[in-house]
């Protein structure tokens, strides 16, 4: 039986002008080898660490399926009449009181939901409701699609909304940090903190002090958004998450400054991980094009080769964004049997499973020699599953991530140069019933590595795949898909 081999040598990329090059046909003769008859492409990636990796791989793009999802599930036909929206809807009608909308602007692509949600309710003319902005990003690099998606969202708001507090979503990840707890008591219900209008200057000193957008603490870009008793709060959340740090701090706070008790109604679009009752518009999402769908629709296996400590993570991914024991998907751990050629065979040729992936790391935490070792170490493996692929299997060699590193050369010689391996990684794609005078590999996304693998044990057209007959109209037509 036809099976896919995908080995990932997550950190392997492109290097990008002024890296420090590390010669692969040197420390790795059977890639050097494999690669001279192999078709090549390069994907895209946006990730130098392998969280965001392993999900763009697992899901493709999970934003744009949780927007979709958002307007037509949660906001479509029936929205009238779902009991959660029917009582946010009373609790907005409360005279005297406020809306206040939390999101994180991953995309600029939100700003149509919340639109279409606002022009739901039944708003007086002047009306205000206050859209506060958590911060997610994990990296100093976001900074300037930041400032884009802010400014985007600041001047193609609904009318009733006007942007109010930005902070980093983990500012406070610890609700015993009273510093911070006192902090977000002033924030949110005194305005009592930095105002910034223009959100670009401040955005752009952020990143001068070097603060990841994550922990940033806080700041207003007006003065009217405090939190008044009996306010209505709804988490405008693409996926469940848990903000219950943020939400103790409001309650907690409340109390104390209201003066009585304290009634503040609380939301979210999806249900959150919380401690707290919170009612919702819709339980979960279901991503279409995880792996875990994409298999169920298929009747196919996959074995997950991986380290033992990524197990957990990738199984979260996998699974579209859910921690559960799915049949299809079966996981080994990596050890020192995986040099071991024979073992290797029999996974590939005497497994049930169609699809294998190998999940390895360059590790890159000591020196240039360190990782030359490495990468010589893991061509070992590529020399086995070349020779067990050959005019039987499908075989890629890829990565996820690329890496940027200042590292010293060896123990001994401490001279620091810079890998910088940053947005494209190759793909080596070798299949003996893909002939190259009829073929070619298109370059793509890293989620479509793991579709167009499955499509080489697959016939379910639907799959999407890098390999497609040569032909001008051919690729014409493909280019205009994506």
């Amino acid at each position: 039986m036809k099976k896919s081999v995908v080995f990932l040598l997550n950190g392997l990329g492109i290097e990008r002008p002024g890296s420090y090059s590390i010669s692969i046909d040197e420390c790795m003769p059977h890639l050097s080898t494999l690669k001279q008859t192999a078709f090549f492409t390069t994907a895209v990636t946006n990730s130098l660490e392998a969280k965001g990796a392993y999900q763009q791989f697992f899901l493709g793009d999970p934003y744009k399926m949780e927007l979709d999802y958002i307007q037509s599930g949660v906001l479509g036909e029936t929205l009238a009449t779902n009991p959660a929206y029917v009582t946010f809807q009373d609790k907005i009608n409360i005279p005297a009181t406020k809306t206040h909308i939390f999101v994180e602007p991953r995309s600029e692509k939100v700003v149509e939901q919340i639109n279409n949600f606002v022009n739901t309710l039944s708003l007086d003319k002047d009306e205000r409701i206050y859209m506060h902005l958590l911060l997610p990003q994990l990296d100093l690099s976001e900074y300037p699609k930041l400032i884009n998606i802010i400014n985007y969202i600041k001047y193609h708001l609904n009318e009733h909304i006007t942007v109010g507090f930005v902070m980093g979503k983990n500012y406070i990840s610890d609700a015993n940090d009273k510093e911070k707890f006192m902090y977000l008591k002033k924030m949110l219900f005194y305005c009592s903190c930095e105002r910034w209008a223009e959100t670009e200057k401040k955005i752009k000193l952020l990143e001068e002090a070097g603060i990841v957008p994550c922990n940033v603490e806080g700041f207003t870009t007006t003065n009217d958004c405090t939190i008044t008793n009996r306010d209505t709060i709804l988490f405008f959340n693409t996926r469940r998450e848990n903000y219950d740090n943020l939400i103790t701090a409001i309650m907690a706070n409340a109390k104390e400054v209201f003066k009585e008790e304290a009634e503040l109604n609380i939301f979210s679009l999806i249900q959150l991980y919380s401690a707290y009752n919170i009612l919702y518009f819709s339980s979960n999402i279901n991503y279409e094009s995880s792996l875990a769908n994409i298999l169920a629709k298929v009747n196919k296996k996959v074995l997950l080769i991986c380290d033992e400590a990524n197990i957990q993570q990738v199984n979260f991914y996998a699974n579209g964004l859910n921690q559960v024991n799915n049949p299809n998907i079966v996981f080994m751990k990596q050890d020192n049997n995986m040099y071991n050629k024979e073992i290797v065979r029999g996974l590939i040729d005497n497994s049930p499973y169609d699809v294998i992936i190998f999940d390895y790391h360059m590790d890159v935490s000591k020196t240039i020699n360190n990782l030359k070792e490495q990468l010589a170490r893991l061509d070992i493996i590529i020399g086995y599953l070349d020779e067990i692929c050959i005019n039987k299997h499908s075989l890629f060699i890829t990565s996820l991530y690329g890496l940027k590193k200042t590292l010293p050369l060896a123990d001994y010689n401490t001279e620091q140069v810079t890998l910088d391996y940053q947005m494209q990684i190759p793909i080596f794609f070798i299949d003996y019933t893909y002939p190259h005078s009829k073929y070619m590999l298109l370059p793509g996304e890293t989620n479509e590595i793991l579709t167009t693998a499955i499509k080489c044990v697959s016939d379910d057209n639907s799959l999407y795949s890098l390999i497609q007959t040569k032909g001008l109209l051919n690729n014409i037509l493909k280019a205009i898909k994506k």
